[in-house]
């Protein structure tokens, strides 16, 4: 079947999770099998880093960054926030990272605030053990600080190397939800490729979801269809499947 829309998590599908080099031939695959396709990209990362890549894979779509909370595309070379982040939100989620700083990286070896995100804090770790312990110290700033109080509310969780601090109500799913609306796209059109928890939002807005075979079991167990390939591989094998 053909979709009108096709939208692909980046981390774990199009590279792998780790910080490593890419397949560049895989990547030229992708390249030419998405140019003039309706293929997007939907994120966690922050906006500098989605412009390379829509740049080099010739996207010409909008594109979600920062796990919903931001809005990109090149022709008009200008991002702009989610619907219902406030500048409230905004000033609360620079006091949780002004927090993380001062109170919980030091002594953590490896962790490391990722740079260039205005409207989500990820914390990026070399040891996962790290992860869950920080997301605890974090929660529990957010409840003593008096967050709530200003109904101001905070999602927090994680992926395979990263701890994400994003504004309540703005996921992968709200972001997507807004941009078929756009786009005059139904979710019946559309499909989506993800590979951890923090893309399963995405799955209430499209008739498919597929995954690679790196993907969490979580994320396997409700996945229309499981790649046997894995990251940027399998993204092409599932491409094969939902592009005509």
């Amino acid at each position: 079947m053909s979709y009108k829309l096709i939208v692909s998590d980046v981390d774990g599908c199009i590279s792998p999770e780790e910080s490593v080099g890419w397949d560049h031939q895989a990547f030229h695959d992708l390249a030419e099998r998405v140019r003039g396709k309706a293929f997007t990209i939907c994120t966690g990362r922050p906006q500098p880093y989605v412009e390379v890549l829509l740049k080099l894979l010739d996207v010409e779509l909008p594109a979600i960054c920062e796990n919903g909370a931001v809005f990109y595309d090149l022709e008009h070379n200008a991002p702009t926030l989610a619907p219902g982040i406030t500048p409230e939100a905004i000033g609360a989620l620079r006091e949780i990272r002004a927090h993380i700083e001062r109170s919980i990286l030091p002594g953590r070896t490896g962790a490391a605030i990722q740079y260039g995100k205005e409207a989500q804090i990820s914390v990026f770790s070399a040891d996962p053990a790290l992860i869950d312990p920080m997301a605890d110290e974090v929660r529990s700033f957010v409840a003593r600080d008096g967050f709530e109080g200003a109904q101001i509310g905070f999602q927090i969780d994680s992926s395979h190397y990263y701890l994400n601090i994003s504004i309540a109500g703005v996921s992968k799913g709200s972001a997507l939800s807004a941009l078929l609306e756009r786009l005059g796209v139904a979710p019946s059109e559309c499909a989506v490729i993800g590979d951890t928890s923090g893309d399963l939002p995405m799955r209430d807005h499209a008739a498919f979801f597929g995954c690679p075979a790196n993907a969490t079991e979580a994320v396997k167990a409700v996945a229309d269809y499981v790649s046997p390939y894995r990251d940027i591989r399998g993204l092409l094998d599932i491409l094969s499947r939902v592009i005509e």
